[in-house]
């Protein structure tokens, strides 16, 4: 990839908040693959308690028992994967979308955003959908938007915010 990070570097200049990547529009077997997939590819912590530096796997049937549960007593937990020195967490927020966040301060160089553009088109192939990386919460404004299928890698110019 050939990319220069002074034209990019702006999206994760650190100002308090978060970037997401998202994927929309998913099923509960696109969340099956996500979960089956990381698992078995990338270094992950699983539950609330990600600071023990254990690393394991993330319990799936956990996962898809607490998207149908109704009674909403079930424990929200969190997975962390790590790629190097950037931590990527993942959220069960909701079974329609899958929502990872990271911390701005972790991007700062070309190698550092090459592994999340790899990220992206990774969980882009696996699913065959479009992943965007977006300030946090700003899921109807991506910043960047990769679709591994389209072969295409889109960012934001500074210009255009």
């Amino acid at each position: 990839m050939n990319l220069n990070w002074n034209d990019v570097n702006w999206i994760f200049k650190p100002e308090g908040s978060l970037r997401d990547i998202y994927i929309k529009n998913v099923t509960i077997e696109d969340w099956i693959i996500v979960i089956d997939h990381l698992n078995q590819n990338y270094s992950v912590r699983y539950g609330n308690d990600i600071d023990n530096n254990k690393t394991n796997k993330i319990d799936k049937e956990y996962v898809l028992q607490y998207f149908s549960d109704e009674t909403a007593g079930m424990e929200i937990k969190l997975a962390s994967i790590f790629i190097d020195k950037i931590m990527i967490n993942l959220h069960f927020f909701s079974d329609e979308e899958i929502e990872f966040d990271i911390d701005p301060k972790e991007i700062n160089s070309n190698t550092d955003l090459e592994i999340i553009i790899g990220f992206m088109n990774d969980m882009s192939q696996i699913l065959n959908k479009e992943t965007i990386l977006t300030g946090e919460g700003e899921s109807d404004y991506p910043l960047i938007a990769v679709d591994y299928g389209r072969k295409k890698i889109v960012f934001v110019s500074k210009e255009w915010m």
